[in-house]
């Protein structure tokens, strides 16, 4: 008995000591469970905010952090793949701020100027979402000279999203109950846009 007691403990003390290993070795290779930027996303990201609508929006800080919050933007091998993911989240983001627009009409009172600002701005997100479809699929027939699509074409397809995306901010009002935290989703998605449309921007259309 003493010996299968001895017996279970080293193994228990292997196990635990190699389980120990498996962990610090994935804390050096994500740094701590984060994965470190590629050298893509750090170029992309790097030349953003001079393509961007308002360099303001775009930092290299947003743009790496928004990348870094989908793990297919490590995979990624392009720009047009960084573009694609990126055209990806902001739709993502677009689901929870409709949704949220959606419930505030609920409990809105007819005729009110809340209601009227509500009901803009589920159209806006729903026209939004439909651009970036058309985009989308822009983006992915696009093979530079060969597709027959101009380069430019595919920032100026972004760009259109953002009159929807800062026509719901200008509607909305932080008096309104409980409009604060659409307001601030809000100008994310502008600034979400805006990344859309500086990373498109640098597309060389020789």
């Amino acid at each position: 008995m003493a010996t299968r007691s001895t017996t279970t403990v080293v193994l228990y003390t292997i196990v635990c000591m190699l389980l120990s290993v498996v962990v610090a070795a994935q804390a050096n290779d994500f740094g701590g469970g984060k994965l470190k930027e590629t050298n893509l996303m750090v170029e992309a990201c790097k030349n953003a905010s001079s393509y961007s609508l308002n360099p303001d929006n775009v930092t290299q800080e947003f743009c790496l952090s928004t990348l870094q919050s989908n793990n297919r933007s490590f995979e990624a091998k392009d720009l047009n793949s960084l573009v694609l993911i990126t055209i990806d989240i902001l739709k993502g983001r677009i689901t929870p701020a409709r949704g949220k627009v959606e419930k505030m009409l609920q409990n809105a009172k007819k005729g009110t100027v809340t209601m009227r600002a509500l009901s803009f701005c589920k159209l806006d997100y729903d026209g939004m979402v439909r651009v970036l479809n058309i985009c989308d699929a822009m983006i992915r027939d696009y093979h530079g000279d060969n597709s027959g699509l101009p380069s430019f074409e595919l920032p100026r397809c972004v760009e259109r999203v953002m009159i929807p995306a800062e026509n719901c901010g200008s509607e909305l009002d932080r008096d309104m109950p409980g409009a604060e935290a659409l307001v601030n989703e809000n100008a994310e998605l502008v600034m979400l846009v805006n990344l859309n449309y500086a990373l498109l921007a640098q597309y060389d259309d020789n």
